[in-house]
């Protein structure tokens, strides 16, 4: 199982003299790892709620076949820094957690309108079927059980700088592959 990389709320220097900014952990999710086994589910809904049901996950996977091509992927909270689900709850009921930087939902709070699960472009909030509030990742207290359960390492649990990082490089790699692919492609 994978362990957890990044300590929560530890300091890092932007520039020489400048103000120190705290660097917290996010999840990040390599679909092309993901089996679509569920496990993830599984784990997140008996840490949360005590109780093995995907139903009451706060991490979802999503399946979807195009072209007799079956894929799956998790989707988690990006805990997004101008998070729309927390601007936009006419409760006030999701807050910012200043140790894990986590959006999480004060359900004594909530009115379970759903907005947050309206406005989330990632879909990742969703109402608990059985208590009909918010309910969404908080990363666990900064220890994502989804993390530890990955056999495969598709969830991983990183700092925003390195998740920043390997998203780039990512599509540095594709961009280069396509630029080998065209110029194949001209020479023929």
């Amino acid at each position: 199982m994978a362990e957890s990389s990044v300590a929560m709320g530890s300091m890092r220097t932007v520039d020489e003299g400048r103000q120190q900014q705290p660097e917290y952990g996010r999840l990040m999710v390599e679909p092309e790892k993901c089996t679509g086994c569920r496990t993830c589910e599984l784990f997140c809904s008996l840490k949360n709620h005590g109780e093995i049901n995907p139903a009451r996950s706060r991490i979802h996977v999503v399946r979807s076949q195009r072209d007799n091509v079956i894929t799956t992927i998790p989707v988690v909270c990006q805990q997004c820094d101008e998070a729309l689900c927390m601007a936009m709850c006419p409760a006030g009921a999701l807050s910012r957690n200043l140790e894990t930087y986590a959006v999480v939902v004060d359900t004594d709070k909530c009115l379970g309108c759903r907005t947050c699960v309206e406005v989330c472009p990632f879909g990742a909030p969703s109402v608990d079927p059985r208590t009909g509030k918010s309910d969404k990742c908080d990363l666990c207290g900064g220890d994502p059980t989804c993390v530890k359960y990955c056999s495969q390492e598709a969830i991983q649990f990183v700092s925003a700088e390195e998740e920043s990082m390997t998203r780039k490089r990512d599509m540095a790699d594709k961009y280069l592959e396509h630029l080998r692919t065209a110029s194949t492609q001209a020479v023929v």
